[in-house]
């Protein structure tokens, strides 16, 4: 990738974002691999196993501590975090993921309400219509009133809110922690968790009706074969992959326009959807998705121009 050195920082770190992140539409499209075999807590402390590894060796490659500094907001925001992307991965085999991660990215609707709620922050028609794009963006994609809608669809956009609360943590108090210090608090407390999970549900089993209707959530531990880790290897080596190319990336471009092309993540991951499974979302999931990704753009650029107001 030499030809990169030909570019500017910007752009290359434009490129290196819109790759990295479209390389985790491609790892979380594996899970579905895996979902029959174990739970999401089994999962998550698997992967995190492999994880923990890879990360300590990035973090000697460029130089950055992986142990925070800042512990009591590191762990805030890793709470919310772990809370959000549990929720995610819980309901990837019960709905297109393309849906699913578009309920995760209704995060910045979430960041604009939580802002103006705590922080008392001031908000321009621009961001007043970019509430109401995205928030009918979501009821397209949920469908509530559709045959088969249950509680469980309404996961994503609550792991959206968490995701959201997550990113203000990091905005406000984390901005010269180490980014893999942060990273590392992650991983490390998502394999706990989904160790505890997981060991819970063993303990105490969920009712059949739990385990039809949410196999993957609601599952303990399992014994698994020798193809199951290599899957898992597979998984993590493509998160460390995008992680690498994500954190050059976000020290070439300004975090506050990284959001528009984390978008990328939507398109790559309904594309490997399709690819893979062959799950294609309806047309009104899919003029949601898009409302989605428009509600988050609007945001972006209207809070860049606040900031050139004189």
């Amino acid at each position: 990738m030499t030809w990169l050195t030909n570019v500017s920082p910007a752009s290359r770190g434009s490129i290196l974002l819109v790759v990295g992140i479209s390389i985790f539409g491609f790892s979380d499209n594996l899970t579905l691999l895996v979902s029959d075999e174990v739970g999401v807590g089994q999962f998550h402390f698997s992967r995190s196993l492999i994880a923990v590894f890879m990360v300590v060796l990035l973090g000697r490659v460029f130089g950055l501590s992986v142990v925070p500094t800042q512990w009591k907001p590191v762990l805030a925001r890793t709470f919310f975090m772990v809370f959000a992307i549990f929720l995610y991965f819980s309901v990837m085999p019960m709905m297109p993921i393309a849906e699913a991660g578009a309920g995760l990215f209704s995060s910045p609707i979430f960041v604009l309400l939580f802002s103006v709620v705590v922080y008392k922050e001031r908000i321009g028609w621009r961001r007043i219509f970019a509430v109401i794009v995205g928030s009918t963006g979501v009821l397209l994609v949920l469908q509530p009133g559709r045959e088969g809608f249950s509680f469980f669809h309404m996961l994503p956009v609550l792991s959206g809110a968490s995701y959201a609360v997550g990113s203000i943590i990091t905005f406000r108090l984390l901005q010269n922690e180490s980014s893999f210090a942060i990273l590392m608090s992650f991983i490390v407390s998502i394999g706990l968790c989904g160790a505890a999970v997981a060991s819970g549900l063993t303990i105490f089993p969920a009712s059949l009706d739990l385990l039809k209707q949410a196999p993957f959530l609601f599952r303990g531990w399992q014994n698994v074969d020798g193809q199951f880790w290599i899957w898992m290897a597979i998984i993590a080596a493509s998160a460390s992959l995008a992680l690498s190319m994500m954190t050059r990336a976000y020290q070439l471009i300004k975090t506050s326009y990284a959001a528009i092309y984390e978008y990328a993540y939507i398109i790559s991951v309904g594309f490997f959807s399709w690819f893979f499974w062959g799950e294609v979302p309806g047309m009104l999931s899919a003029i949601g998705i898009l409302l989605i990704i428009m509600s988050g753009i609007i945001i972006v650029v209207a809070q860049q121009k606040m900031k050139e107001l004189p």
